[in-house]
């Protein structure tokens, strides 16, 4: 898949690399649905001189595990033992003459202990050896990781980056782009499925209906929201991008002033950090922010 957007990283990137000028560590971080992971890829395979889809004996990876539990699929925390595994493998001599590269995706799952063991890795780097760290929030990691690493922030695109994966024959080319919120890979998604564009014309529905409901309807559904709390947390993640549209685009079709938006807006993540860092009851956090509507 060819890369969208960003294109000032990824010309910093062949530049570096065409002058043997490389750093020791990289952060690719910004939003979900960027490129970050796919162009960490794309650069490490020109480190290690591997090809897409071939057994790179140069290339690691690290990545949260996933858990399934009565349907619910969710991300587990990378422990110290991932890192430590990583360590030895970047002790190795490489095969041939070119780069290790370790990617660490979601790098914000790592756990104290593993960033501290990262750190260590970081201070006294191995010969030959490339750390690329992928993440949505730059903030959950140590502040002294970050200082280690040259950092890549990664930007929404502009609609008319979007071109080439639209084409000219789509009617509701408009609608796409809306739903995109400047990220290829959710456009992708949409393209690919269409029933994503209905799950979130739905969820839209939802929330218009949440500014309607009773008291008790809004803890009916706090209760039944609560019930999933990874499908939750996404949610959420696109409310706010929804409410961040309101202050944007005073026509959006949200009934809701820009002043009251920022205040949900302010309200889900302050919500969304207390679900995902404390052992608070998910169901009661979410009637107090469902009643705040």
């Amino acid at each position: 898949m060819k890369i969208l957007g960003n294109k000032k990283i990824v010309d910093s990137l062949e530049r570096a690399l065409a002058k043997n000028n490389l750093a020791q560590s990289y952060l690719f971080c910004g939003p979900e649905a960027l490129g970050k992971f796919l162009v960490a890829k794309e650069f490490a395979l020109k480190l290690t001189g591997g090809k897409d889809g071939a057994l790179d004996q140069n290339l690691f990876l690290v990545e949260p595990e996933i858990e399934e539990k009565e349907g619910i699929s969710k991300e587990k925390e990378i422990k110290l033992e991932a890192v430590k595994q990583l360590q030895k493998k970047l002790s190795l001599t490489a095969v041939g003459q070119n780069y290790r590269v370790a990617i660490i995706r979601t790098a914000q799952n790592l756990n104290v202990s593993a960033q501290n063991a990262l750190l260590k890795i970081l201070e006294e780097p191995p010969k030959k050896a490339i750390i690329i760290l992928v993440a949505e929030n730059e903030q959950e990691l140590l502040p002294t990781i970050v200082s280690r690493c040259q950092v890549k922030r990664f930007k929404l695109l502009a609609e008319k980056e979007f071109g080439e994966m639209l084409g000219t024959n789509l009617s509701n080319k408009e609608e796409l782009l809306f739903w995109s919120f400047g990220r290829p890979g959710f456009l992708k998604e949409l393209l690919d499925d269409d029933a994503k564009l209905v799950e979130k014309q739905e969820i839209v529905k939802e929330l218009q209906s949440i500014f309607l409901a009773t008291g008790n309807e809004k803890l009916f559904l706090a209760e039944q929201l609560s019930k999933n709390v990874p499908v939750l947390l996404k949610k959420m993640d696109f409310w706010v991008m929804l409410f961040r549209d309101v202050i944007l685009n005073p026509k959006s079709f949200l009934s809701v002033s820009p002043e009251q938006a920022l205040r949900l807006i302010e309200k889900m993540e302050e919500s969304k950090k207390i679900i995902e860092n404390t052992n608070a009851n998910v169901r009661l956090v979410v009637e107090n922010l469902l009643l705040a509507f």
